[in-house]
This record gives structure tokens, sequence and C-alpha cells, in this order.
């Protein structure tokens, strides 16, 4: 009888015109999302593999018209560094729309260079990048919301539900199937969908996998649990879409930028200019001092540097001129220190909250998943300041000797590439989706035990 009971409720849904709408809806914008996620991982792929023509085309001509002065050849020479996106970046492109992926440094201070990005229409990037972590994230509630809201109210608006609960003592058990119909619908387009995304982004069937399908899996399961909550009061129509679509506004909308602007007032960071300027200042002051006030903490820095002779009698050399550089970054230090620790302040307070909304929870895992998050980016970062330390100390003893450096050395620092490692689902995540779940759920059992038995 239950075996039937479900089929009939399952033939009543596909012969519902709405409801083939609502999914061919989802499997659409999913494949839209797959496409326009993976075009835009595409796009800096692209711009990448062009950096690296670009860089030994560079080189050469840098080579050719200053290559007998090696100081001034640095000056101009850029190294490239390439933040590659991992295959995950195409389902949750996260935030490597406004981080840079490409940073092209000199030997010069790096702390001036490293946030250099290319110019964005901000428009573009308020509206931010559709891909399938979009679309699971953003759009499924609608539609989950849209096809459930009203599967008791209707019944009890068109005066049904009084004409079964006089038949049946479990009444009650109708409304389940019917919402049990459209959890399963929901999935099966879930798993066609993360199939398509598996075999499209050619990803690989691995930990990663299994951790977005089953974070996501328990976040549309979250808004199930929300929508059996509202209607287990057994409300108008009205109310339970109102009420829903306000709850899906709060949790996508409200509360991801009311943290965002709580974060930035309760970690402010000033120290970012303060970062630019000390950094510049500290280079440019240094024209105007004596050599011995960059020459010796540069050697304290660097004791190793010391076997090279310096003349303080030159107006000018490479050596110092170096030097200032590279007090100019030790000066910025400890502002970059405290910008990077409220960062990290910002980023561990929004996990703590993110607990509580599924919402910025979901987001925020698959972003760690995908490797396209704030963490991946800092650690990026510090990747780039490894690699441009790797170069000075590597080319420094050519400049400091006046020693013209062969180009074939040059180029064996062509295009470095980062991949990141991408961060394992924490338990807590998922755990935090499912207790909510599991309360709504239950409380949302009692207000139909109340009400309805």
């Amino acid at each position: 009888m239950k075996q039937n009971l479900f089929l009939f409720e399952l033939k009543i849904f596909f012969r519902n015109t709405s409801s083939w709408t609502a999914l061919l809806l989802l499997l659409f914008a999913g494949f839209i999302g797959l496409y326009f996620g993976k075009t835009f991982i595409e796009r800096q792929e692209n711009v990448i593999q062009k950096a690296i023509t670009l860089q030994k085309e560079n080189t050469e001509k840098n080579y050719e018209h200053s290559g007998d002065d090696t100081g001034l050849f640095f000056y101009y020479n850029k190294f490239s560094i390439a933040n590659t996106a991992t295959k995950w970046a195409a389902f949750s492109n996260g935030q490597r729309d406004i981080n840079p992926y490409l940073i092209s440094v000199t030997m010069l201070g790096l702390e001036g260079q490293i946030y250099d990005t290319d110019i964005s229409n901000p428009s573009n990037l308020l509206m931010g990048n559709i891909d399938l972590g979009f679309v699971f994230i953003f759009l499924f509630p609608l539609v989950i919301i849209a096809l459930s809201y009203n599967i008791l109210s209707s019944q009890q608006e068109n005066g049904v539900w009084i004409l079964l609960r006089s038949q049946t003592s479990k009444s009650s058990a109708i409304i389940f199937k019917k919402l049990l119909v459209r959890v399963l619908v929901i999935f099966a387009v879930v798993f066609v969908l993360m199939i398509a995304a598996l075999l499209y982004l050619n990803l690989n069937f691995d930990i990663v996998f299994v951790s977005v399908f089953g974070i996501i899996l328990l976040y549309l399961l979250f808004w199930f649990a929300a929508v059996f909550f509202v209607i287990s009061f057994g409300k108008t129509s009205n109310f339970n879409a109102s009420t829903l679509i306000g709850l899906w506004v709060g949790l996508a909308i409200v509360v991801p930028a009311s943290l965002n602007l709580y974060l930035s007032a309760k970690y402010p960071v000033p120290e970012a200019l303060k970062h630019v300027m000390e950094q510049r200042q500290g280079y440019h002051e240094k024209w105007d001092m004596p050599k011995n006030v960059t020459m010796e903490p540069f050697f304290k820095h660097y004791p190793q540097l010391k076997r090279f002779p310096f003349d303080e009698q030159k107006t000018f050399s490479w050596f110092w001129y170096y030097g200032m550089q590279q007090m100019g970054d030790d000066q910025a230090l400890e502002s970059r220190k405290a910008m990077e620790q409220k960062l990290e302040n910002r980023q561990q307070f929004a996990s703590v909250v993110a607990l509580f909304f599924p919402t910025i929870q979901t987001q925020l895992s698959v972003n760690s998943l995908s490797g396209s998050d704030l963490k991946s980016h800092l650690e990026f970062q510090n990747f780039v300041r490894d690699y441009h330390e790797k170069v000075r100390l590597h080319f420094y003893p050519y400049i400091f000797q006046e020693q013209k450096v062969p180009l074939e050395e040059v180029e064996k620092f062509g295009l470095k590439h980062y991949q990141n490692s991408v961060s394992p689902l924490k338990t807590e995540s998922a755990l935090s989706l499912f207790i909510i779940s599991l309360l709504l759920l239950i409380l949302g059992y009692f207000n139909f035990k109340k009400k309805l038995y």
C-alpha cells in the first residue's frame, strides 16, 4: 500500500507541467553553470599560456637592450608566477575573479608589486560569475520552495484535506510521500549534474568529489527540512511562500552581506594602506641617507652577501639600489603580518558563524574544496614571496659583482606554476548542516503530530 501510494504521488508530480518546467530549468541552469564556469577558468589558463611566451619574448628584448648592464636588465625584467586552477575551480570559481591569479614581478621591492591585478569592471565583479556551485547554492533552494510550499496548504484550501482526515488516521503520510517524491527527484537532478560535471570538467572520482556531492546533498536536505518545518504549521500557501522566500533572501543575501559588513568593522585593515606606504617610504627615504643606513641592515638580513665588496664612494651603484628595495620590503614586514593576521581572523570568524547559516557554510566549503577561497590566495601570495626570494638570491651575485648574466641562466626561471593543495572537508561543516536539518525535521514532525494526527 505504501509503495502504491508513493508511485501514485510520483505520477501526480510528473503530470504537473510546472514540475517538468522546474526540473528542466534546473538542468538547463546547471549545464549553463558548467559551461560558464569552465569558460571562465579556460580564459585564465589561456592568459597564463600567453604569459609563458610573452615572458620569454620580453626577456630576450630586455637582454638585447640592457643585457650588458645587469642591474638595469633586472630592473626591467619580469618573472611571472601563476596560480594554476584546480579542476574543481571550474565547478566553483570562488574568489578567482577578484584576486590576481597571475603575478609578474621584477627583482625590485616585492610588496609594491604583489597586489597588482587587472582592472575589472566593478559592475561585473558585483554580479559575479555563474558556475555550477552557484546553481546548487542559490537556484536549487528556490525550485525546492516552488515545488513544495503548498503540498499541504493547497489541499486544505480546496477542501480535500478534510476528506482525507475523515477517511484515514494517517493522512499525514500523504504529505510525507509528497515531500519524499520531491526529495528524490531533486536529488536525481543533482546526481545528473554531478555526473555531467565529472565528465565535462574531467574531474577525478575521489574524496573531493564525494565531499562536494555530500555537502550539496546535505545543504539541499536542509532546505527540504525548512520547507517541512514551515508547512507543518498548517498555514496558508501565501504564508508558506512568503516565509520560505524570506528565509532564502535572509540566508542567501542579507546574512552574508551583513556578515561582510560586520567583519569589515570588527577587523578593519588600515594596514593595507600603511603596508604600501611603509614599503614605498622604506625605499624612497634611503636616497637622502648615508649608504650605510641601507647596507648595514641589508647585510644583517643577508650575511652571506658580505663577501661581495661594496664601494661606498660611488654616487650610485646597483648594489646599493637593490639594497634599498629590500629595505622597503623589510620595513613593511610588520604591517604585512598584521594585515595577513586580520584576514585570517576574518576567515576564522566567518567559519565559526557559518556553522549556524547553511548557505554560507556550503559556499565556504565548496570554495575550499575547489581551491578558490581566500586561504588559497594567501598561500599563493606566500609562494610568490618565496619564489621572488629565490630569484633574488640567485642573481644578486651577478649584480653585485657587475657581471653579465648569461641569457640561458635567466631563461631557466620561466613562468612558475603554483598548484595549491585542496583542503579536505571539515567534519564540523557537514555535521552542522546535518544537525540543523535534523532539528527542523524533528520540530516539523511534532507540529504534524500535534495538528494533523
